[in-house]
């Protein structure tokens, strides 16, 4: 059974491996040879900075695995990774409703998502809870700057409880 809770310190290096694993699964099919792989050490300090700022950063564990994460910074979701074997039962949906209450719960009404255009699946995911195109920004990365479409979310999405 998946249980979805908040990291903690310890859980960092696990959380880096899903990482760097999971963004290589889905952007190596994506950009072939073009795509940049994580470093391992670089993932661990985002994640350690994460905590240390206060947003929100959840794992989906199967049993004692880390599987899943996700992350919320002040008014966007700047995070939501699974290993492939996860994907496509419900884990991403039950990550992203989290984080999108716990934006609520600070006062955040619509949050921001950014997704490169060819993650097509990404796209319909989140449309699929309420999220609309709002523009398109280059975001820095080490690979090299990417431009990436702008959605936002409510907090409050459609399908969820209380929408």
């Amino acid at each position: 059974m998946i249980e979805i809770r908040e990291a903690t310190y310890d859980d960092i290096p696990a959380i880096a491996r899903v990482h760097v694993q999971a963004d290589w699964e889905t952007y190596s099919a994506l950009f072939g040879s073009e795509a940049y792989k994580i470093n391992s050490d670089e993932s661990e300090e985002r994640w350690r900075r994460a905590l240390q700022e206060g947003d929100t950063l959840l794992v989906a564990n199967d049993g004692s695995e880390i599987v899943g994460l996700g992350h919320a910074g002040k008014n966007d979701i700047c995070a939501l990774y699974l290993l492939r074997p996860y994907q496509r039962r419900g884990i991403g949906k039950t990550l992203l409703l989290r984080l999108l209450t716990a934006l609520n719960e600070r006062g955040v009404a619509e949050a921001r998502v950014d997704v490169v255009p060819a993650n097509l699946s990404a796209i319909r995911f989140y449309k699929s809870l309420g999220a609309y195109p709002v523009g398109r920004r280059i975001n820095p990365s080490p690979g090299g700057a990417a431009e990436e479409l702008v959605f936002a979310i409510p907090t409050v999405p459609v399908g969820s409880p209380n929408a």
